[in-house]
């Protein structure tokens, strides 16, 4: 009985639980800043698109060029036909005027040598009439072959080289739309802290809290965190930096991918390492109060797009 009553509880409280929590491309979050993405779904196709228009050309391309090569070669051949079949006739054609002027000068020979004369001068003449209609039936047959179309080979040619950037950059786009991870909660997002978001200091423009007698603008939110408070991930990611400065005292930096970074300061200390792979709302460090920068314990949470700062109620909840 109190197994089967743990399984219940497992069901309707721990499963529940798991089956809400998203995990978000980064896509969901540059959306809510406006910032293109690219789909790896609809990138994909492009791809494909352009991949499968390419390949039809290329081939069209290469056949050309075996057309064209052939037709050299038809050519050619043509050119040579052409001529052992005019050679023939020019040959038939001397032996005719051959013929012809023998005839002439010997009109007062015996009638067996003329008649000799004439049968020859007429199996020439039916040899030059059978040449000339060979030449002739030839000529005609090659009307019937196709002829390749220099101007659809150009065509295709130059389609290819324009395809060609096409195709590179429509891959390198779909590279990019695979290269933005999951980074989990994104709408849902709960807290960079273990405790619920206490804003002491918005993003934006402000009165300096150090100096308080100018104007400064403040790349971050600030959140309420007594000191030892466990910091949190805000998304899955890699531990770019893991340092102290002068204004932020003790700091981490991760790279979510997708030129997303999340920036947290003023710690008390931190308990990762450069090149580390986080999960979002994994502990990272503790907070604090270091640096020259901070009037109190705090956490300074800062969201980075492309290098430029972000304002992080746009997803932090408050």
């Amino acid at each position: 009985m109190h197994r089967r009553t743990i399984i219940i509880l497992f069901i309707f409280i721990i499963l529940p639980s798991t089956l809400a929590y998203a995990e978000d491309n980064a896509s969901v979050l540059l959306k809510k800043y406006n910032v293109s993405s690219y789909d790896p779904v609809e990138e994909g196709k492009k791809l494909k698109l352009l991949e499968e228009e390419y390949s039809e050309v290329s081939y069209r391309v290469n056949t050309h060029t075996m057309l064209e090569e052939a037709m050299k070669l038809h050519d050619e051949q043509r050119k040579n036909a052409l001529m052992s079949i005019d050679a023939d006739i020019y040959e038939i054609t001397d032996e005719l005027s051959r013929l012809e002027n023998l005839m002439k000068q010997s009109l007062d020979r015996e009638v067996p040598y003329l008649m000799e004369l004439d049968a020859r001068y007429r199996t020439a003449m039916q040899h030059m009439i059978r040449k000339q209609e060979a030449r002739k039936a030839w000529v005609e047959q090659q009307k019937d072959v196709s002829v390749l179309s220099h101007a659809d080979a150009a065509n295709d040619r130059n389609k290819l080289e324009s395809l060609s950037p096409k195709l590179e950059k429509q891959k390198k786009t779909y590279e990019k739309a695979l290269a933005c991870p999951v980074l989990g909660e994104v709408s849902d997002f709960q807290s960079p802290l273990e405790i619920p978001v206490q804003l002491t200091s918005s993003y934006g423009a402000r009165l300096d809290p150090i100096t308080m007698d100018v104007m400064t603008f403040h790349h971050g939110m600030d959140m309420h965190a007594p000191e030892g408070t466990a910091v949190l991930a805000a998304f899955h990611g890699q531990v770019e930096e893991a340092a102290s400065g002068d204004e932020l005292g003790n700091y981490v930096v991760i790279n979510h991918g997708c030129g997303v970074k999340t920036l947290y300061g003023h710690l008390e200390s931190y308990q990762v390492s450069v090149g580390e792979q986080v999960l979002q709302y994994q502990s990272i460090a503790r907070s604090g109060n270091t640096g020259t920068r901070t009037t109190g314990p705090h956490l300074h949470f800062g969201v980075y797009i492309n290098g430029k700062s972000v304002d992080p109620s746009v997803f932090v909840a408050y």
